[in-house]
Formats: structure tokens, sequence, C-alpha cells
């Protein structure tokens, strides 16, 4: 079984190593040590969406994770046992939302319209494929928000809701999570290179 030391690594560098090490060693059984749950849940996901057999168990202050073969007679990439990894997202564009006002000037007149575009945007016959929240933007989707009701409603017709787990971790948010999936860069990424992107 290889090994690899991801402590002390921030997002979204053991989603790269274990990614590396899983091309280099094709089938071989991987243990991935990490020193926080966001690098571990990470992971974690990273594995089961590609089909990949993923658990972890705690050591002292740290994680063990493990990963094995291919979940039997699931579509590559895919596992029914997880329903909470990332969906498989239609077509359309990306909407990346950094911040949880929309341009700059007055924070009270930039929440009222950040608050408008979502409330607008959900009530609109072509939805985008998938919003992604980043820094001051991940408080729209915790417990709170004014826009929760509007988010759930686009979640619920599809559209892929994504958090930064990073900047979740940073605001100590995490817990406060209320719509959609705790994302890390690795994910981010590969979706905004994947379509089109509305950049807020």
């Amino acid at each position: 079984m290889q090994k690899i030391d991801c402590r002390g690594l921030s997002c979204p560098e053991p989603v790269l190593r274990v990614k590396k090490a899983l091309e280099e060693n094709e089938g071989a059984p991987l243990q991935v040590l990490v020193d926080n749950d966001v690098a571990r849940d990470n992971i974690l996901r990273f594995a089961r969406n590609r089909g990949l057999q993923a658990g972890w168990r705690q050591q002292e202050n740290e994680f063990v994770v493990d990963i094995g073969g291919a979940v039997a007679d699931q579509e590559p990439g895919r596992s029914s046992e997880h329903p909470g990894d990332l969906p498989q997202a239609g077509p359309g564009q990306v909407i990346l939302i950094s911040s949880d006002q929309l341009g700059q000037g007055s924070e009270e007149l930039g929440r009222l319209l950040m608050r408008n575009f979502i409330y607008t945007l959900a009530r609109r016959d072509r939805l985008p494929r998938a919003l992604i929240f980043m820094n001051s933007g991940v408080k729209l989707c915790t417990s709170g928000s004014a826009v929760l009701e509007e988010l759930k409603l686009m979640q619920s017709a599809g559209v892929e809701i994504l958090a930064c787990g990073t900047c979740l971790d940073y605001f100590g948010l995490k817990e406060s999570l209320n719509v959609g999936a705790i994302s890390n860069m690795y994910d981010i990424v590969d979706l905004l290179l994947s379509t089109a992107v509305l950049a807020l």
C-alpha cells in the first residue's frame, strides 16, 4: 500500500497529490495522512466522485484516509452510496460569486443588490449550470442568509451549488452551511475550465 503525507498542506495541494498518486499507481490502495477535516473531506469527495471506495479514521489529532478499489456496479466516477457528493452538472453557465455583496461602494446597497440578483436569477426560465461561492460569498449559503430560499429553489431545480471549504473554515461557518455542498479548489477549477463563467 502506498502512503503519502499531506499534513500541513493547504487546498488544493492534498487533492492534487492524491490525484497524482492514483494515476501513477492505478488500482493500488492508497493511504493519505492529513491534519485537518477540510483536507480529509476534499480527498474523500475526490475519490468517491471517481467511483473509488474511501473511508477515514482518526489517529490522535490527525486523520488517515484509505482509498481502495472501484465501487462495484456503479457508473464510473459516481457512487450512489454517497448522495452528498457532487452531482453531474448539465449544460449551461457557471456563476462564480466571491462576495456577499454586489459591486463596490455602500455595503448595505451591495447586499441588497446581491439579494435582488439571486432572487431574480432563481425565477428565470433559464437557470445556470452551477453557482460557486467563494470568500465572503459563502455566507450566502449559511444559516441566516437572506437568499437561502432562492438557493434551495435553484438547487431543487438541478443547479449545482458549491461552497469553498477553505472559505467556510476561515469564517468559522462550516457547521452553518444550509444549502449546497462543500467543495475544494481542485473541483472548482475543474468546473470553471469546463464551461462559460460569469464572475461576480
